[in-house]
């Protein structure tokens, strides 16, 4: 066998090996929304918009909140204003300004939403309702959320809340 039929043979040899094996992380290895959205997020902010563009924030400065989907399709949810009133009462009796609720939810690959079914929430009109809205994941560590179907505010009229993410570190 002569040097040029050597080189083509280990040049095809090389390129038979790499199709079959299966592709590197940097190659094709790219995660689906249901795979990105699960573990636990931190609220970096939120804001609702009404229908002419604008914003406001509803939760006040120092808002805190926290998501957590599993890979089975159960999440939960919470959100709290920094500046909610101390309890005259009990404190197992709720307390304006939180919005907690857990559930399961579906994601759509080629729409690019979730949709999620509450099983209970602090607004009990909200217990077995859910909705969609749309989701995006600029990198894996941050998880945008917004409501596509504006729903009525009574002083601002239909307002569309935009969540934002960022995934909690392991500890």
């Amino acid at each position: 066998m002569n040097r040029r039929t050597t080189l083509t043979l280990t040049a095809l040899a090389f390129l038979c090996l790499g199709i079959a094996l299966p592709p590197s992380d940097a190659l094709g290895q790219q995660k689906t929304l249901k795979e990105l959205i699960v573990g636990t997020w931190l609220l970096v902010s939120v804001y609702d918009q009404t229908q002419d563009g604008e914003k406001h924030n509803p939760w006040g400065d120092g808002v805190k909140g926290q998501a957590m989907f599993d890979a089975q399709g159960h999440y939960s949810w919470m959100i709290m204003s920094a500046n909610r009133p101390k309890a005259d009462t009990s404190p197992r009796i709720p307390v304006g300004q939180v919005i907690a609720y857990w559930g399961t939810y579906t994601v759509d690959e080629a729409a690019k939403t979730f949709t999620d079914h509450i099983e209970r929430c602090t607004f009990p009109q909200w217990d077995g309702g859910g909705g969609t809205v749309s989701i995006a994941f600029p990198t894996e560590d941050e998880f945008q959320f917004t409501v596509t179907k504006p729903f009525p505010d009574p002083t601002l009229g239909p307002i569309a809340p935009h969540l934002i993410f960022k995934r909690a570190p392991v500890p």
